[in-house]
């Protein structure tokens, strides 16, 4: 009886055991995924607001690295056709532009638009 029983627990230890082998592998599989869509690159683009033509920019970033810190900083460091002078982008601070962000960060899209006027997109030396 004693060995009975041993050896039914012995069956349940090995399929608990087979499960959570299961269940670890699929959550590596998603992580890796996960790890994979971070690391996919992301275009840049300002889109004129009068005609809708797009002009991306030079600005090769990786999902992961997307932020409006990073970005910021990035677009700082595109040349200007007045040296010396900084960027100005008004889309940059409403709150379109962070949901923009946060669909880029989540993996929604692989294009990041930031709207500009023709004025906006005249100031830099691309």
């Amino acid at each position: 009886m004693f060995w009975t029983l041993l050896e039914v627990v012995a069956h349940i230890s090995n399929i608990a055991g087979a499960a959570g082998g299961i269940v670890a592998a699929v959550g590596v599989f998603k992580m890796l995924a996960a790890q994979s869509r971070a690391a996919e690159p992301v275009r840049v683009q300002l889109r004129l607001a009068a005609d809708g033509r797009s002009v991306e920019l030079p600005v090769h970033m990786r999902r992961r690295d997307i932020t409006r810190a990073e970005l910021l900083g990035r677009l700082g460091m595109l040349p200007m056709k007045q040296k010396g002078a900084r960027f100005s982008l008004r889309a940059l601070s409403t709150p379109s532009f962070m949901e923009a962000v946060n669909e880029v960060q989540e993996g929604n899209t692989s294009v990041l638009v930031i709207p500009a006027t023709m004025e906006e997109l005249d100031q830099f030396d691309i």
